[in-house]
């Protein structure tokens, strides 16, 4: 099936939205339009907008002090590549988020477009990030970037709080890996027993149930809006196979987790998910970092797993990420892997002795 490109994809802009872009600014006339046009006026008018100009290559001198000729070049170049590429991002997103004002062209945005988005914020804010650790810690251009990317964030889903405002966590704790943030197996021989394609569910159910009730964990504490992992977890968890005496409790909304967090509920470990209602699982992250919460996070996530997605959560206080597919639940063996990624975690906190 082809479908149609809108026209905001194809880079255009229509009559009415020239038509309003030439429209006289001002308070008055803004007050006299109807709720609809209120909405345009108010979101053509915002900030958030304004184009962004990055400093110019004279100015960047004042980031290199100390730095050989070749470094700065190397940096200077990197520098106006990462603001090419937000530069065209935002140009894109842009048009997108103004054709929501429009009477009979605002529509949510769909699950598929959302990841799409997300994804291509969390490249950008990696990037940027990298380059503000490493010399531009003060930069204005780069500043007012991740603040249009966190703003950008909330337009596209309301849901969504701060999914790139959190404060960043000082990892002193450990030092970051990308296979060990993905909880890849460890190097050693014989450390995950094959899965047959003819094993048959109780015997997955078993192996499940064994190794579960083998980790140092009593209460899990499950974060998602998706209805179809929601379902399939808590199933699990009713038959026993999380373990006879594992205590699960299962949010699909921020906010309820952490009413439980404060009310002192303690868990051995959360699963959340990267974007969830009432906040992202970023933003949970450093929230509870920064109130000295030290229960280990795990992204379990339809994301695909990426190095700056991974980079971007770690240094938000998140301990690893499991990606999941659409159909997660429908075998029995996407607990056993489950279960594998989670003894994974351990596996790695003990080798290097990790507080969480």
């Amino acid at each position: 099936m082809v479908f149609a490109a809108p026209v905001w994809a194809q880079g255009k802009l229509t009559p009415t939205v020239r038509a309003v872009q030439k429209a006289v600014p001002g308070v008055k006339k803004a007050a006299v339009l109807s709720p609809g046009a209120r909405r345009m006026h108010a979101l053509r008018e915002s900030p958030m907008f304004n184009q962004i100009v990055p400093t110019k290559k004279q100015e960047l001198w004042v980031f290199f002090e100390g730095l050989e000729d070749i470094q700065r070049q190397d940096l200077a170049a990197r520098y106006y590549s990462v603001m090419k590429d937000f530069a065209s991002f935002k140009r894109e997103l842009d048009i997108r988020l103004f054709y929501q004002t429009l009477p009979g062209e605002s529509r949510p945005f769909s699950v598929y477009e959302k990841r799409d988005i997300f994804q291509k914020m969390g490249d950008l804010y990696a990037r940027i990030r990298g380059l503000k650790v490493v010399a531009f810690r003060t930069d204005p251009a780069l500043e007012a970037s991740l603040e249009y990317l966190n703003e950008a964030a909330g337009r596209v889903d309301p849901t969504v709080k701060n999914m790139f405002g959190g404060k960043e966590w000082p990892r002193a704790n450990r030092v970051f890996d990308v296979n060990e943030f993905f909880l890849k197996n460890p190097p050693t021989s014989s450390w995950l027993p094959a899965i047959n394609v003819g094993d048959m569910p109780v015997f997955v159910y078993s192996r499940t149930k064994s190794m579960m009730e083998k980790l140092p964990l009593r209460r899990v504490a499950v974060l998602n809006d998706n209805e179809q992992i929601l379902g399939a977890l808590k199933k699990w968890y009713q038959r026993g196979g999380f373990g006879s005496q594992a205590k699960w409790s299962f949010y699909s909304h921020a906010q309820a987790l952490q009413n439980a967090l404060q009310r002192g509920e303690p868990f051995d470990l959360i699963l959340t998910d990267v974007v969830v209602p009432g906040g992202g699982g970023a933003f949970i992250a450093s929230e509870l970092r920064q109130s000295n919460v030290p229960t280990p996070l795990i992204a379990l996530t339809q994301y695909v797993p990426c190095p700056s997605i991974a980079q971007k959560l770690y240094s938000y206080g998140m301990d690893g990420m499991i990606g999941i597919k659409d159909s997660f639940g429908s075998s029995s063996k996407d607990m056993l892997l489950l279960a594998h990624k989670i003894k994974n975690y351990f596996y790695y906190r003990n080798l290097h002795h990790w507080p969480y």
